[in-house]
């Protein structure tokens, strides 16, 4: 699966994406982001409880990871799994 980053939600849930760094970076709620400064969401593989794996999203409010998993929020810009950018509605 090669080298990834990874979230962590409020119950210890892990949630990883290729979207960033892939340097083994850990980030929890309230920490700061690597990428703009806007809000977005980026989509995650990840589960509660160490599976079954599945796609969610996280919510990134002014470079800050504000929550996960969520569900996709149409009104907010996406950025993929891979670092790509989608467009509103997807």
């Amino acid at each position: 699966m090669g080298m990834f980053d990874s979230f962590y939600d409020t119950v210890g849930g892990e949630w990883q994406t290729k979207a960033l760094g892939q340097c083994l970076d850990q980030y929890g709620i309230g920490d700061a982001v690597p990428g703009p400064p806007i809000d977005y969401q980026m989509k995650v593989l990840g589960g509660p409880d160490g599976g079954p794996w599945e796609y969610a999203y996280a919510t990134i409010r002014e470079g800050d990871l504000a929550s996960l998993p969520d569900e996709r929020d149409e009104s907010l810009p996406l950025r993929d799994y891979f670092d790509g950018w989608l467009p509103r509605g997807t």
